[in-house]
């Protein structure tokens, strides 16, 4: 064969098994998936960590004076009534200020007291003046006495009329200066009394940091106050999760870290907006960006947690 002629088949045969293997060999391009496609998995609970407060709040409980703490009449974890008495400082110095402030106000009673009868017996001597004075007036003018004797008597008259006018200015001041007495001995009374300290409402003595004998500085902390009125819960859902809890979902609160049972409960308060981690940020340099929304909850058992614990919240969505 001639070599020309050769090579033109081997040529030919080329392109046919080329075109073939472009035609059946290829691999095809792959489709992209519908959302549809992709299977989302739904949640059923959230957990998270709660910490059980009272659910008016916790407050601190302080001294508006200074002061030396003579007496303690609770002990921690008391349950107290709202007026109880709690504690009582040193009230020597307020005693002392509210016995001299009553003597100035019985003294200065005494002393309106005797004005009153001043004006009484003034005003007896001037109807007598005054009897007198007509009469000696009378006997003037008929010639049948001296005008000295009508002008004697005029003027004593007078001179009571002056007297008890006197009288009556001292008495109003004197009753002037009773009042402000008054509200001086008052403001000694409730400064004394502001060193008892009193349970401001119903519920239980946290803790006292205090003891008898120490001193008291304006403002100082004695102890932490929890009020009557049943535990909640609080928690904090992460942002991602934020939109999927509502009021009244169920939960359950376990021991923390277990799924160990204390209580069930029923959100009452989520948060209308997102804040920062927070409550269980124990360290000042926890700075992760993070947003969550605060959630609580009322317990339907409060008596089998303790107040400050931290526990599990399981949220059912």
């Amino acid at each position: 064969m001639p070599l020309h002629l050769y090579k033109m088949k081997i040529t030919h045969a080329s392109l046919i098994i080329l075109l073939l293997l472009a035609s059946c060999g290829g691999k095809k391009e792959p489709t992209e998936k519908k959302l549809s496609d992709y299977k989302i998995e739904k949640i059923n609970e959230l957990v998270g960590i709660a910490r059980i407060e009272p659910a008016s709040k916790i407050y601190p409980l302080g001294s508006e004076l200074a002061g030396k703490i003579t007496r303690i009449l609770v002990v921690e974890g008391q349950m107290v009534k709202k007026g109880q008495l709690l504690l009582e400082m040193d009230e020597s110095a307020e005693n002392a200020q509210v016995t001299q402030s009553t003597s100035k106000v019985t003294a200065r009673n005494e002393k309106v007291k005797s004005l009153q009868a001043k004006i009484e017996a003034l005003n007896i001597k001037l109807k007598a003046a005054e009897v007198n004075m007509k009469r000696d007036r009378a006997l003037a003018d008929a010639k049948a006495g001296p005008e000295k004797n009508a002008i004697d008597s005029e003027t004593a008259y007078n001179n009571l009329r002056a007297d008890i006018i006197i009288a009556q200015a001292d008495v109003r001041e004197a009753i002037a200066s009773l009042g402000e007495l008054s509200a001086e001995s008052n403001y000694f009374s409730q400064l004394k009394n502001k060193k008892k300290i009193y349970a401001p409402e119903d519920g239980m003595l946290l803790s006292i940091e205090v003891k008898p004998g120490q001193a008291l500085a304006p403002g100082a902390k004695i102890g932490d106050f929890a009020p009557s009125g049943g535990l909640i819960a609080i928690t904090e859902v992460d942002e991602l999760y934020a939109m999927d809890v509502r009021n009244g979902m169920n939960v359950t609160i376990a021991k923390q870290g277990t799924r160990d049972r204390l209580s069930t409960g029923k959100i009452i308060y989520c948060s209308p907006y997102l804040s920062k981690k927070s409550i269980f940020s124990d360290k000042a340099d926890n700075l992760e960006d993070r947003r969550v929304r605060e959630v609580r909850v009322r317990l339907d058992r409060p008596e089998t947690v303790l107040i400050g614990s931290r526990v599990e919240c399981i949220i059912k969505l």
